[in-house]
């Protein structure tokens, strides 16, 4: 009886635990769609979106992720990966290498009946490594910042993917032609209980990227979440994962991301000093770096995450 009342409740009244069985089972629905002989499916992690590690029978290993229904849909899906098999094929940075379908695609839409809406799924290859987490030392962040100005160089490059903005204010603010238009701010002040401090930090990142501009060497593709649960070492070398959040922005937004991320740390002034030392060892634009922009960038995101 109780297995039949799991089964039967509202997905949206499940806890994790139920929710992740639910979408286990349509992962192995879109498993189906891909050349890979499973052997198990283990759940990962249950955040925005929900992932799956996928040991073959083969012995190779991937990571399957489920899109969450409210995330970008799967043209801007196919997008993302497509940046992934350009950075694989013409750079020798590190990122997941996706799996195309038996079909050539890079996505695949599942339905279940337990599941209330049709979810995208794509297959990645698994990233070796490790997260190093508190133990992160100098030589690592500068090769992480080395990383990440690569990464900008080649996202320049990409203006024609079908990608939003990484710094709108809210989800709201993405469905607006203007992700900090007045109606977008009203709507957040109310969100956050009539915090009318949003506004100014509204109006400092405004004129931040007023004076930044729109340039390639400011602005272009790039990652959305650099922090450490995104970024691992394996040999010696750094390999940056996570990029289901991937947008048009400025390159001090992501950045800023990494930057802020450091300051949990006791060695934080060391790291983030070497984080923008490798940067500017490969992109030395100093606007990018510059203190300020990084600061209003840095309070753009906490406030993105308190209204998310």
């Amino acid at each position: 009886m109780a297995d039949f009342q799991a089964n039967s409740r509202p997905f949206a009244q499940l806890d994790r635990s139920g929710r992740t069985r639910r979408l286990r089972r349509l992962a192995e629905a879109a498993l189906t769609a891909y050349d890979v002989p499973v052997a198990r499916l283990t759940p990962l992690g249950h955040g925005l979106n929900t992932t799956f590690r996928v040991d073959s029978a083969d012995g190779h290993r991937y990571v399957l992720r489920v899109q969450r229904p409210d995330g970008p849909g799967a043209a801007q899906v196919r997008s993302e990966l497509a940046w992934l098999a350009a950075l694989r094929r013409e750079t020798d940075l590190v990122v997941p290498l996706p799996v195309p379908t038996r079909g050539r695609d890079l996505v695949t839409v599942v339905a279940d009946p337990a599941v209330p809406e049709p979810r995208t799924c794509v297959l990645c290859h698994w990233v070796e490594g490790r997260f190093v987490d508190e133990r992160l030392g100098a030589p690592q962040l500068y090769a992480v910042g080395e990383f990440t100005a690569r990464l900008h160089l080649h996202g320049a490059r990409m203006n024609g993917l079908d990608r939003g903005r990484v710094d709108d204010l809210t989800d709201f603010g993405r469905t607006q032609v203007d992700g900090f238009s007045a109606a977008v701010v009203d709507r957040a002040v109310a969100q956050a209980g009539g915090d009318e401090r949003i506004r100014e930090t509204v109006a400092r990142v405004r004129a931040v990227r007023a004076g930044l501009g729109y340039g390639a060497d400011v602005f272009g593709l790039v990652h959305g979440d650099l922090q450490q649960e995104n970024y691992l070492f394996h040999r010696g070398r750094v390999r940056v994962v996570g990029f289901d959040g991937c947008g048009f922005g400025h390159y001090a937004y992501d950045l800023a991301v990494a930057h802020a991320a450091l300051g949990r740390l006791p060695q934080r002034d060391e790291l983030r000093e070497a984080l923008l030392d490798g940067y500017r060892s490969v992109h030395p634009a100093a606007a990018t770096t510059d203190p300020e922009v990084l600061d209003a960038f840095a309070a753009l995101r906490n406030l993105q995450l308190r209204l998310r």
